[in-house]
């Protein structure tokens, strides 16, 4: 296995998500946020984890799934990654164990965390699905700034 560097360090995190998936909106940013989450709270290298995305198979709710993809480090291309199309939104993420190596962190067991999107905060959501370009870009910065308490639920550790 490659030996990864850890984790997202750089400032400008957002806008290379955005260039990542070709513009800024809400669902993006959703994804994102689950998916550095994710890596913060299971201490895992793309390469330990594993996601399980459950969302609409179709724009805009679909976006969260490339947040996902660049705030975890699970990719398609890796295979560690997969989309389940399903009502509501939510990502299971599992960490496999880890063994460290001379001079590294220590082992890790096998973990898992389930996150789901609030309700309160799928409601704003379906105000802003047709709201056009410029007021998702909005919505999608606001996020951002926002806890990740205040908009998932965590389901299962």
């Amino acid at each position: 296995m490659p030996k990864y560097s850890g984790a997202m360090t750089k400032s400008d995190t957002l806008a290379q998500a955005t260039r990542f998936h070709g513009h800024l909106g809400p669902w993006l940013v959703l994804g994102l946020k689950a998916g550095m989450h994710a890596r913060r709270e299971l201490k895992a290298s793309p390469f330990e984890l594993t996601a399980r995305v459950l969302c609409p198979g179709r724009p805009p709710c679909s976006c969260f799934v490339d947040g996902v993809q660049y705030g975890s480090g699970c990719t398609m291309g890796k295979g560690n990654i997969i989309h389940v199309p399903a009502s509501g939104c939510r990502v299971e993420f599992v960490r496999r164990a880890a063994r460290s190596s001379p001079g590294h962190r220590r082992d890790l067991p096998a973990a898992r965390l389930i996150v789901e999107l609030r309700p309160e905060v799928r409601a704003e959501l379906s105000d802003d699905e047709t709201a056009g370009w410029a007021a998702a870009n909005r919505f999608g910065k606001s996020l951002y700034r926002r806890s990740f308490a205040s908009l998932f639920n965590i389901i299962r550790r």
